[in-house]
């Protein structure tokens, strides 16, 4: 009797292993290197370009921030509304980027570089995601539904995918 129940609970954490094995290797892949690169900008994002970078453990992200403006409003209007505009720009590269100091109006335009330690690229086909993440970071991309090398963020902001695997 004893032999029965010793040679269920192995076969029991034999499969329960190779489960969690094949499920992980299916999730994740080992990331030597990617880049996503921004080829398109929602009309409706302050984000006018963006390239995160990763490579040695390392997420280089160069990014191109700008106001909406509108032409027809008078100067003191521009101001208030770029007032607004900055808090929301902001408030935004705050939840991206936790210990970024805040941008000033003079900031926008021109491209700032982030610097992520401690990162890796998580590429989960069964979700159709990427996952960059690093120290007090974390950015999901997801996948185009029928091009894996196609990415867009939470803005919709579309980005070209390109990565090596070790």
């Amino acid at each position: 009797m004893k032999t029965k129940s010793k040679l269920g609970r192995g076969i029991f954490a034999t499969v329960c292993l190779a489960a969690l094995f094949f499920l992980a290797s299916c999730s994740r892949s080992g990331v030597d290197s990617a880049a996503a690169n921004q080829v398109l900008t929602n009309s409706n994002s302050h984000q006018q370009y963006a390239l995160y970078l990763f490579e040695d453990g390392k997420i280089t992200v160069n990014k191109t921030l700008t106001f909406f403006t509108n032409p027809n409003q008078s100067p003191a209007d521009i101001a208030e509304e770029q007032e607004e505009q900055l808090a929301q720009i902001n408030e935004h590269l705050q939840a991206e980027f936790p210990k970024s100091k805040a941008l000033t109006a003079a900031d926008i335009g021109t491209m700032h570089t982030f610097e992520v330690t401690n990162a890796q690229v998580i590429i989960d086909q069964e979700k159709k995601e990427v996952r960059m993440t690093g120290n007090d970071f974390e950015k999901v991309f997801k996948m185009a539904d029928n091009n894996d090398k196609r990415l867009s963020d939470d803005e919709q902001n579309e980005y070209e995918f390109s990565y090596d695997e070790k």
